[in-house]
């Protein structure tokens, strides 16, 4: 009986053993996939911070066009006694 409840035990063992590996397989094989995912976002993020470049360059842009307008207003009046009307 002894015998019997020792193979028992030895097959368990083997079993769970078994099943470790492969569980430990599995973890490590989706461990190992991040890191490209992980440099495929960092491309990404640095093609964006590049886009990104662009809007200090609209808000510069803003302030010029908003002068400008202001510009013209200020002549509008002016214009408009200057040049007679067809």
């Amino acid at each position: 009986m002894a015998d019997a409840a020792l193979w028992i035990m030895v097959i368990i063992l083997a079993v769970v053993i078994l099943l470790l590996m492969q569980l430990l397989k599995r973890v490590l094989a989706a461990a190992t996939s991040i890191p490209p995912k992980i440099d495929a976002i960092a491309g990404v993020a640095a093609a964006a911070s590049r886009d990104l470049d662009a809007v200090a360059v609209l808000l510069t842009t803003q302030g010029y066009i908003r002068s400008i307008k202001n510009s013209v207003l200020d002549y509008g009046g002016s214009l408009n006694a200057a040049l007679p009307d067809y």
